[in-house]
């Protein structure tokens, strides 16, 4: 009988197809929502990067499906769901021949504090573990409950039921399509298994770059994971060297190779979404920090800060500001550094190669790039790697920063000014490419004098 079923339900696809049905159902990319509102359109706009994405109609089934491998939906993997919405913050759908999930820019700079009750926009998504919600993704399709019958009889947040149409296509071409992709991206991904997980908060964007380029990731240990920076007050970011190392000054450069990273395709790239959130953060402000200051002790730490010349490498017009202090001298760990290599670097010239935006900026540095510290309190952990949970700890020397501690909760500590969780993902400052070392600048203070210091950031 199933033989039958299959039989007819080829048939009728290729009728279908006959009469050009099939091609106005499934042939042609759609329209992206459009949203009014710029921050909206940040949380929920499309930017292209759906064209290779996760089939929406089996994506929303997932969490109902396997509820012991997210037991709290897509909040297991660090994503946001805003009251009333299906959608977490940081996904968008477009359909590009089915309807597909994808990543926008509000999915690695959108954060949570608790006690405070708006999402910050453009804070680094410390909660967010891409690295984990790959894992799970790749892991279903090899789930023995991941078949057509239980995907297409699974409930979803979506209202309404799979039209009798759709469900012949995505049983016998979309789902066995997807589980055979899932497999080759699991394949692809395995350099993942010889490097520290990233974790949450932070992603190995140098590694992706290597994959896509063919240079083989798998074949060695290099680990180029940072933390996911900050995305507001990029007016003051425009003549700075960008990334955590300085490798690029161009900030349209820097914007398409993360939605390229992210996603998107050289042909799929939404150039005018992308410019409409660029527009955006140039003039977005830095979160105010939300809990109570002590004037007397920050003007005290502003004697501080202007004293040990701070400014000079953290403040637009200071003489090192957007530039790129060497590793010898910052002594910060090296990693990311030496992934980002002069051959990694030649081939982001052919990326664009022919389009009017061709890459052309990327450059091979020798360190890590000094940058503004506006809204400092929120962009926790610190240094390039997130390898310092509180700006308390980066004060202090390395011997007595935390060798281990936890990350991916929003509970924000106001004295040490940072986040400060008692389980989650295990940081391990030991293994490669996680090292707290270095930035020894302001480390032979006082208490007295760390104390009021890091009151006065908290006003930056």
């Amino acid at each position: 009988m199933r033989l039958v079923i299959r039989l007819l339900a080829v048939a009728l696809l290729v009728a279908l197809a006959g009469a050009g049905t099939f091609f106005l159902l499934y042939g042609r990319d759609g329209e992206p929502e459009r949203f009014s509102d710029d921050t909206e359109h940040f949380k929920y706009g499309s930017i292209g990067a759906e064209v290779n994405g996760y089939p929406y109609i089996v994506w929303r089934t997932l969490p109902h499906l396997f509820p012991d491998r997210a037991p709290k939906g897509w909040g297991t993997f660090g994503f946001y769901q805003e009251p009333g919405r299906v959608l977490p913050v940081g996904v968008s759908v477009r359909k590009y021949g089915i309807p597909r999930v994808g990543f926008n820019c509000g999915t690695c700079h959108t954060s949570t504090v608790n006690g405070v009750k708006d999402i910050i926009l453009g804070a680094p998504a410390n909660k967010v573990d891409l690295g984990a919600y790959l894992q799970f993704l790749t892991g279903t399709a090899t789930d023995p409950r991941f078949t057509p019958d239980n995907i297409l009889a699974a409930p979803s947040e979506q209202k309404g039921g799979i039209g009798w149409l759709d469900r012949i296509v995505y049983r016998y071409f979309i789902i066995p399509k997807l589980v055979s992709t899932l497999r080759q991206v699991a394949a692809d991904n395995r350099w993942r298994d010889s490097r520290p997980p990233q974790g949450p908060g932070r992603t190995d964007a140098g590694n992706s770059w290597r994959l896509r380029f063919q240079m083989h990731p798998e074949a060695d240990q290099a680990v180029g994971t940072t933390d996911f920076p900050s995305l507001w007050n990029q007016q003051i970011r425009t003549h700075a060297w960008l990334h955590w190392d300085g490798n690029n000054r161009s900030l349209n450069e820097r914007n398409l190779s993360a939605a390229l990273a992210g996603g998107a395709t050289e042909e799929s790239l939404d150039h005018a979404a992308i410019e409409r959130v660029a527009a955006w953060s140039m003039t977005a402000p830095p979160p105010q920090y939300p809990f109570p200051i002590d004037s007397k002790l920050a003007t005290a730490g502003e004697a501080v800060y202007l004293a040990r010349k701070c400014g000079a490498c953290h403040d637009p017009g200071g003489p090192s500001y957007g530039k790129v202090t060497p590793i010898g001298d910052i002594g910060t760990d090296r990693q990311r550094l030496d992934l980002f290599s002069e051959s990694l670097l030649s081939k982001f010239a052919t990326v664009g190669q022919g389009r009017p935006w061709q890459f052309h900026n990327y450059r091979k540095s020798d360190g890590y790039a000094n940058t503004a510290l506006d809204g400092i309190w929120a962009r926790g952990p610190y240094l390039h790697n997130g390898s310092v949970p509180t700006l308390f700890d980066l004060l202090a020397t390395p011997g007595e920063r935390p060798n281990t501690f936890f990350r991916g909760c929003d509970t924000f500590d106001p004295e040490r000014v940072g986040f400060v969780c008692t389980d989650g993902f295990a940081f391990d400052t030991g293994r490669p490419g996680n090292s707290s070392g270095g930035h020894l600048y302001g480390t032979d203070l006082t208490l007295t004098e760390r104390h009021a210091l890091i009151e006065y950031l908290k006003t930056k």
